[in-house]
């Protein structure tokens, strides 16, 4: 993981015998727009030449975010995908309700509240997207369709009237390429559109009989390196934003795998203070992983069964036995299970270590985990098991 460290120092310098000394004054950044392609050809945009990018380049799905400086959060998401054929009026209304109701990444946090049809045959949809910890985020998407090509772009809007303005000029110049050359697909591809390499999903606030509060979730790697050592850290905040607690944990496992998935649990023992009103939780560091290049071994080497049950206690165990498929000796494995709720919510997670210290070929353990804090009824559960070399 690369990060850049920029440094300004001022230097306070005396200059004798009454000398005066000119310096060159530096050239103004370059604020023009930038004209932007995606690398499929798919579409083109122009944008702030400041905004940072994230790009999905699949043979079925293009598409990318962009961010203003200085914000972790996209401000707008362009896509693009190819149906095969071009759609009738009937069909390209069927497709924007069935979008906005189940292919939305964003669909269990999004209420629509309107829909228009615009001039140039396209569609706005207004919407509001709940935000982790309280408050909401609105959200225009606009759908329209170039043959059997189908445009969509997903924009936040800014409080900022200069952003809105730049975000609506940058909408205004989307542009697809009728021969971009995307293979058929159909619309269910628009699930696994990102706006950015990392997310925090499924996040649940619940309390222990005992008072202990927790705030637990998932993050999601969409990038192509794996992410170690990389802590979430939730702030509980006043109603005027004021902190008033926070907690800091990595997600559980070695690393969050490209195209996986890895829980976190934050725990405060304290329980909520009576001021905190909302949260927010941050994903990320300013110091490097220390182990940053050693390789984290997953379900493409290590298969396993397992099975569910409850003990006197009333807690629920998972158990189960992994194994080592691959040809390289496997050190420390690892499991972790997450639980859902009905809603797909994350209410508990829990990581263990095997009984052994390394697994050969062909060579398999047991594992089990024990769980005696959830905060729903479980509906289903995931494990998930890694080692190192």
């Amino acid at each position: 993981m690369r990060r850049l460290w920029i440094v300004f120092v001022l230097i306070l310098a005396g200059c004798g015998s009454g000398a005066v000394v000119f310096a060159p004054t530096p050239l103004p950044p370059d604020l023009s727009p930038l004209r932007y392609e995606h690398p499929s050809g798919a579409f083109s945009v122009v944008v702030p030449r400041t905004w940072a990018t994230f790009s999905q380049h699949a043979t079925t799905l293009a598409a990318t975010s962009f961010a203003p400086p200085d914000s972790p959060v996209p401000l707008l998401t362009l896509a693009v995908i190819n149906l095969g054929q071009p759609l009738d009026t009937a069909a390209f209304n069927a497709l924007l309700n069935q979008y906005q109701q189940d292919l939305r990444p964003d669909a269990s946090r999004y209420k629509e509240e309107s829909r228009q049809a615009m001039g140039d045959g396209s569609w706005r949809m207004t919407g509001l997207r709940a935000l982790p910890g309280g408050g909401t985020q609105p959200i225009n998407t606009f759908i329209e369709r170039e043959g059997s090509l189908i445009g969509l772009v997903e924009a936040a809007v800014p409080d900022d009237p200069a952003l809105a303005d730049a975000l609506q000029t940058t909408i205004n110049t989307f542009h697809i390429n009728p021969e971009a050359s995307l293979e058929a697909t159909d619309p269910s591809v628009l699930v696994s559109l990102a706006a950015t390499s990392v997310g925090v999903l499924n996040v649940a606030t619940w309390t222990t009989p005992s008072g202990v509060f927790y705030i637990t979730g998932e993050v999601a790697n969409y990038g192509t390196s794996p992410l170690k050592e990389v802590p979430v850290q939730a702030v509980l905040l006043t109603p005027d934003g004021l902190a008033v607690a926070e907690a800091e944990d990595l997600p559980m496992g070695y690393a969050v795998l490209p195209g996986g998935f890895a829980p976190f649990s934050l725990r405060f023992g304290q329980g909520q203070p009576a001021l905190a009103a909302r949260y927010s939780l941050t994903f990320g560091s300013a110091e490097p992983p220390s182990d940053s290049s050693t390789e984290v071994y997953g379900p493409t080497d290590l298969s396993w069964i397992d099975e569910s049950t409850y003990d006197a206690e009333g807690q629920l165990v998972v158990s189960g036995m992994v194994t080592n498929i691959g040809d390289r000796m496997l050190h420390r494995p690892r499991a972790t299970v997450t639980v859902f709720d009905a809603n797909q919510n994350v209410v508990a997670a829990r990581f263990a270590d095997l009984p052994v210290d390394a697994l050969g070929p062909n060579e398999s353990a047991p594992f089990e985990l024990v769980l005696s804090e959830i905060g729903a009824e479980p509906a289903q559960y995931v494990v998930n098991i890694q080692a190192l070399p």
